[in-house]
C-alpha cells in the first residue's frame, strides 16, 4: 500500500507500507527510488545502517525499533525504512513496524513550527528520539521482572524461575543488539551530516545519547540477569549433587541386609545355625556392618559438604 501526502510546498511524504509489486513500480517510476535502495529499504532482515546513493541523490536510514510482543521468544525489534530523496520523504512499515506512521504524522501536524520551512529531517530527528527512547521501558519492566523472579527464589528455588530467567535473557539480546546497531547508524549519520543546522545537530546528538543510555541500560540489565541465572543454575545443580549423594550412600547402605541375609540363605556349612539365637546374631551382624558401612561412607568419604 502506497500513500501520499504533502509536507509542504517543497516536499511530500510517502508511507510504504508492505508494498506489492505495482507499488514498487510506482516507487521507481515516479518518487526518484532506485531498485536496489528499495530492496535494501524492503528487506525484514536487514540490519541496521546508513546507505546512500550519491547519484541518485538519496540517504536510507534502516533503524530497528522495539516492538512490543507478548511471546518473548519471538524478536522483540524490527527495520523501518526512511528514505530521503530530493523531494520526498519515504517510510517503509510492515504490520510490526506501522505505529511509526503514528508518530510522523504527529511531527507533520505540529502546530509549534513553521511547516513551510519544515525540512524532511526536522519531522525524522524527533521520531528518531521517540524511538530510541521507547526501548527505556521494557528494559525497566525486564528488571522489574528480575527482581520478583529473584525474590521468590529467596523463598523457594525452582526449575521454572530459570526459564523466565532464559526468555528475559532472550528478549534483551535482540534489545541489545539493535540499540547496539542503532547507536552505530546514528553516530554514522552524524559524520555525514555537515549539511544540517545547528538545532539539527543538537537534536540529533540528544537522540545519540538516548541510544547509548538505553544500550547500557540493556547490557547492565542483560549481565545482571545472567549472574543471578548462573547462580540460581548453580544452587541447582548442587541441590541435584547432594540428593545424587543422598540416593547414592543409602542404595549402598541397603545392600549390606541383602548380602548378609542372601549369605546366610544359602545351603552351606555356616555359623548360628546350631545356636537357638541364630537369628537375633545374624540381625546383630547385619547391623554392625550398616553402621560401619555408614560410618565409612556418611563420616569420610561422601560426607555432605
Amino acid at each position: 500500500m502506497l500513500k501520499v501526502q504533502p509536507i509542504n510546498t517543497k516536499n511530500q511524504w510517502i508511507r510504504v507500507h508492505q508494498p506489492d509489486d505495482q507499488d514498487r513500480k510506482q516507487l521507481v517510476d515516479e518518487f526518484e527510488v532506485t531498485t536496489e535502495m528499495l530492496n535494501y529499504a524492503i528487506d525484514p532482515d536487514e540490519r541496521a545502517r546508513v546507505e546512500s546513493d550519491d547519484n541518485a541523490n538519496i540517504t536510507l536510514l534502516i533503524f530497528d525499533v522495539f516492538v512490543a510482543d507478548m511471546n518473548s521468544s519471538k524478536p522483540q525489534t524490527a527495520p523501518i525504512g526512511i528514505m530521503f530523496t530530493a523531494n520526498n520523504l519515504i517510510t517503509f512499515t510492515n504490520e510490526q513496524t506501522k505505529f511509526v506512521t503514528d508518530l510522523i504524522s504527529q511531527q507533520i501536524d505540529r502546530k509549534d513550527r513553521d511547516i513551510e520551512q519544515t525540512e524532511a529531517v526536522d519531522i525524522v530527528l524527533p521520531v528518531l528520539y521517540q524511538l530510541a527512547t521507547a526501548y527505556f521501558a521494557p528494559i525497566r519492566s525486564a528488571d522489574r521482572q528480575r527482581l520478583k523472579i529473584q525474590q521468590s527464589l529467596e523463598k523457594r528455588t525452582e526449575r521454572s524461575a530459570i526459564a523466565s530467567f532464559m526468555n528475559l535473557e532472550t528478549g534483551l539480546v535482540y534489545i541489545v543488539t539493535s540499540l547496539n546497531t542503532d547507536s552505530a547508524l546514528l553516530q554514522e549519520l552524524r559524520r555525514r551530516s555537515s549539511n544540517l543546522s545547528q538545532p539539527q545537530l543538537e537534536l540529533l546528538d540528544d537522540v545519540i545519547i538516548e541510544a547509548k543510555q538505553g544500550l547500557e541500560m540493556a547490557q547492565t540489565t542483560s549481565d545482571i540477569i545472567e549472574r543471578v541465572s548462573n547462580a540460581y543454575s548453580k544452587v541447582l545443580d548442587s541441590n541435584l549433587n547432594n540428593t545424587m549423594r543422598f540416593l547414592t550412600v543409602y542404595s549402598i547402605i541397603l545392600t549390606v541386609p541383602a548380602i548378609v541375609f542372601g549369605f546366610f540363605g544359602q545351603n552351606v556349612h555356616l555359623p548360628f545355625t546350631k545356636s537357638p539365637i541364630g537369628w537375633e546374631l545374624t540381625l546383630i551382624v547385619t547391623l554392625v556392618l550398616i553402621i560401619i558401612t555408614s560410618w565409612l561412607l556418611l563420616g569420610r568419604g561422601f560426607k555432605r559438604k
